[in-house]
């Protein structure tokens, strides 16, 4: 894994957001939404090989995927947002890119390190957001933002939640904020959405939701006409819950 540097930008009282690819695309969507309404500056990228090769044309290159690093300066303090294009498949490669990615927090001073995931839930109601956070300390915190906790035990799968796991390692404050989902493989803005408010109300972040709206609006009508021709597919949890 390389890190590659385009400017070192001067942040001050800096938070950082990561997301990779989940269930439902919920984290990755969020961030991308979020890059786009902050205008979002790049500074920095990982690139990391993977286990395939990319061909056109019959000619064959070794795969080699991005981890971008965006900034943007805010008066409430300033934001850095990592995004992944793929989740690293080995238990080592995930942890050797998390703690690059905290090496990066840490280079700029940030107290505090933010990630989602979605949680399935195959009842169809209003989505809601849910908190998993690697300090004690920050359970008031949640509750004091109106977060619910998550009940009982369970896991978050991949770097969405090990990011904050070995950030507690480094004593580095983290929180995972879950989303409600109802289908695993469908892009679902209406739940990128309510994330993203909970996200806006506990920074004080300011940006336009009309989009994802109007995308949740759209999404929504094509399911209920897909119901009415078929009854869709749901998935139930089951104990432990697996979480991405």
């Amino acid at each position: 894994m390389e890190l590659h540097f385009k400017e070192k930008p001067s942040l001050n009282n800096s938070t950082m957001i990561a997301a990779w690819p989940g269930m439902g695309m919920l984290a990755r969507m969020s961030v991308d939404y979020l890059i786009q309404q902050l205008n979002a500056k790049p500074f920095a990228e990982i690139h990391t090989k993977s286990n395939d090769i990319y061909f056109k044309d019959g000619i064959g290159n070794l795969s080699q995927y991005l981890h971008r690093f965006y900034y943007c300066n805010r008066d409430q303090g300033d934001l850095i947002i990592c995004v992944g294009d793929i989740q690293p498949q080995s238990l080592g490669d995930i942890h050797e890119l998390a703690n690059q990615v905290l090496d990066v927090a840490n280079e700029f001073d940030v107290k505090r390190v933010y990630t989602f995931a979605a949680v399935p839930n195959p009842k169809d109601v209003t989505p809601r957001v849910f908190g998993v956070v690697n300090q004690p300390e920050l359970l008031r915190f949640l509750n004091e933002n109106d977060v619910q906790l998550v009940d009982g035990d369970g896991k978050i799968m991949g770097l969405n939640g090990v990011l904050i796991g070995i950030a507690q390692q480094r004593e580095i404050e983290g929180i995972c904020l879950l989303s409600e989902i109802r289908y695993l493989d469908i892009p679902q803005p209406r739940s990128v959405q309510v994330v993203l408010k909970t996200l806006m109300n506990i920074l004080d972040i300011k940006i336009d939701l009309s989009k994802l709206e109007q995308q949740a609006d759209e999404m929504e009508q094509k399911l209920a006409e897909i119901k009415e021709r078929r009854t869709p597919e749901v998935y139930k949890s089951k104990e432990p819950r697996y979480i991405s």
